[in-house]
């Protein structure tokens, strides 16, 4: 069983995913992902977190003082190549959870997936970043925007798709009215009941 979580920033994605895992007794696969990569590659773990769910535009590019949009673009797509062979080899290695990087759409096709998009209303995304990033509403509420639109770019970029939307999923949990514990047991009903 293969489980990946998409999620807006400020939804607990990533506490779901981690109460997920260990619900199942499987690995959690998201930071491990950037440490796998640069780990397997040529890439310094620098470069590949700075790369890492980050916008695809041609008119933000960090680091552009430093290299042309030509090969800022080709850094990135390698990176986000890499990055999803180290998603690929992750998952031949057996049952997991996998937390964003486009992980539902590198590994579609397999039986055994299950997709999951994580959100919850803003009030609840507020919170959560005040909380965990000790920032003001306004710094939240900014830092959520550009998280999520830093996200969506990248998932349209490598998948051709809009993240987030119904389509691309197997199911879709609102954390903000169950909870992460009730996400877990929704998320892991689910993957009982079709395996």
């Amino acid at each position: 069983m293969i489980i990946t979580i998409g999620r807006q920033h400020g939804s607990n994605g990533h506490l779901v995913a981690e109460a997920l895992a260990r619900h199942f007794q499987i690995p959690c696969y998201s930071k491990e992902i950037v440490d796998r990569t640069a780990r397997d590659t040529n890439f310094s773990h620098d470069i590949v977190t700075s790369y890492d769910e980050k916008r695809v535009s041609p008119f933000i590019a960090p680091g552009t003082q430093f290299f042309g949009m030509d090969e800022w673009f080709r850094l990135n797509m390698q990176v986000a190549s890499a990055q999803f062979d180290s998603i690929r080899a992750l998952a031949s290695e057996g049952d997991a959870v996998f937390v964003g990087r486009c992980a539902d759409y590198v590994l579609r096709g397999r039986e055994d997936l299950v997709r999951v998009f994580v959100m919850a209303d803003m009030p609840y995304r507020i919170r959560t970043v005040m909380e965990r990033k000790n920032v003001s509403e306004e710094q939240a509420k900014k830092l959520i925007r550009e998280v999520d639109k830093d996200r969506a770019s990248y998932y349209r970029y490598y998948t051709d798709q809009i993240w987030g939307d119904i389509d691309c999923y197997d199911l879709c949990v609102n954390v903000g009215r169950v909870g992460v514990e009730g996400a877990v047991q929704t998320i892991a009903g689910y993957a009982k009941a079709i395996s």
